[in-house]
């Protein structure tokens, strides 16, 4: 019997793959690091050392403008 839903986490790969037509390599190599869901592209929680890295990212960027 399939589920009726998918996890949150497993819905998050779904549209990551989605966005790049479908090639995990491309997921693989995303480059969109501003999008919320890049840290659970994998379809996994990310590490305690990924999520430090992607807030010590956000703390350097600098706005342009």
């Amino acid at each position: 019997m399939d589920k009726l839903y998918d996890t949150p986490l497993k819905a998050i790969r779904k549209k990551c793959l989605d966005c790049s037509y479908f090639q995990p390599k491309e997921v693989r190599e995303c480059a969109c690091v501003d999008c919320p869901i890049y840290p659970y592209r994998f379809g996994k929680r990310p590490t305690k050392s990924i999520v430090d890295t992607i807030k010590q990212f956000y703390a350097e960027k600098v706005e342009l403008g």
